[in-house]
């Protein structure tokens, strides 16, 4: 399993009133309930960030389980942009046989009704009702 996680209006409100990644810790527990989820991130914060700065984010242990970044497309060319970034990313791992899930505030990103979608409440983030939604989908695989 994949799980591509978006940063802003996710790991914190978009107004980042209560600091950036103020929902980091409730995320992290709720991953370590699930070993064998390997992470992408597909936040525009890749554009500006290494791997390695965006793994520091993490606690230690989590670390290694952030695996990569998902490719930057233009908006121009593709009209479900963040969608298109993890079909590429999927293919060119040759992971696109397996399950995926994003967690992202943007359905605009994606294809209307995406299966593979928890959409986020921009202003509030990684609430309860977004970790009851990756707990059932990462309990269905």
């Amino acid at each position: 399993m994949i799980l591509f996680l978006d940063f802003d209006g996710v790991l914190h409100p978009v107004s980042r009133e209560a600091g950036t990644f103020a929902h980091l810790i409730h995320f992290e527990c709720v991953i370590r309930d699930f070993p064998g989820v390997d992470i992408v991130i597909s936040s525009a914060w890749r554009e500006n960030h290494s791997l390695e700065e965006l793994q520091a984010f993490f606690t230690s242990d989590l670390r290694q389980r952030i695996i990569d970044v998902t490719p930057v497309l233009s908006h121009l060319s593709h009209q479900y942009l963040r969608q298109a970034e993890i079909m590429l990313w999927l293919r060119e791992a040759g992971r696109e046989y397996e399950g995926w899930i994003a967690i992202d505030d943007s359905d605009w990103l994606f294809a209307p009704a995406c299966r593979n979608l928890i959409l986020v409440d921009t202003d509030i983030g990684f609430d309860s009702i977004a970790e009851k939604n990756l707990r059932a989908k990462l309990s269905g695989y």
